[in-house]
């Protein structure tokens, strides 16, 4: 599997670049396909560059009523909240570009218990995932244009977090867990869902991630996989965006 780093001096360059990359995956999936499905990170990285790719001139030429959009994860609070990402991306991104309201599957956070959310954000994806002819009949896992990830201090990715049972599911595409800094309820796309997409994009940045970045990246080619990030191996290979302060 192959992985390519791009390094930036700071986080100004790297939105900038990451979010022109990211534009001509989304252009160039709707030429070869007819439309892009996408799932969205959150967390601090991010989000300048959802506002770089929010400018006309990153995303002239985007036809965003063939931009389908999802979750990798989410925490389970209100989707109004500041720490809601579907909230963060809405303002930042889908807020800002022509993009038709149905194109956005947000995670249904107003469900209860946190374990039923999961099940009906699985649900929804299954529909639109068979309607678009989008499974890996294989695998039997959707398969997503672009997956957007990012990297925890601690190494993991999406809301999947080191020595958790989550990390291990197999077969659900969505699990609901409790994790992180303060034990908080989560919901999370599976490893099978993101090793299937045909691109995987990391976007790190931020102080104290230096010594997981380096971990992750050796950990790739050895059985060994301590980090949720390591596991992260899709056939297609990975690409990183990370600045200086990240891989200090």
């Amino acid at each position: 599997m192959e992985i390519t780093v791009h390094e930036f001096p700071d986080m100004k360059k790297l939105s900038v670049q990451s979010a022109l990359y990211i534009a001509d995956i989304i252009k160039g999936s709707i030429e070869n396909k007819g439309r892009c499905i996408i799932a969205l990170s959150g967390g601090k990285s991010p989000k300048q560059v959802y506002e770089k790719l929010a400018e006309a001139d990153v995303s002239a030429g985007i036809d965003w009523r063939r931009v389908f959009v999802f979750w990798g994860d989410e925490r389970y609070i209100g989707h109004t909240s500041d720490d809601s990402n579907y909230y963060m991306t809405y303002r930042s991104l889908l807020s800002k570009v022509n993009i038709p309201q149905e194109n956005i599957f947000r995670v249904p956070v107003e469900v209860t218990p946190a374990s039923y959310a999961a099940i009906l954000y699985e649900r929804m994806m299954e529909k639109f995932f068979m309607s678009m002819g989008a499974v890996n009949g294989k695998k039997r896992t959707p398969v997503f244009d672009l997956m957007l990830l990012g990297v925890g201090t601690d190494g993991h990715t999406a809301s999947l977090f080191p020595g958790h049972e989550a990390v291990n599911e197999k077969k659900r595409w969505v699990v609901s867990l409790k994790a992180g800094d303060n034990i908080q309820e989560r919901i999370t796309m599976t490893l099978p869902v993101i090793n299937s997409a045909c691109n995987v994009v990391f976007i790190v940045s931020g102080e104290g991630k230096g010594k997981i970045i380096r971990s992750v990246l050796e950990e790739r080619g050895t059985d060994k996989k301590e980090y949720p990030a390591s596991k992260i191996t899709p056939e297609t290979g990975t690409v990183w965006f990370v600045d200086k302060r990240a891989v200090k």
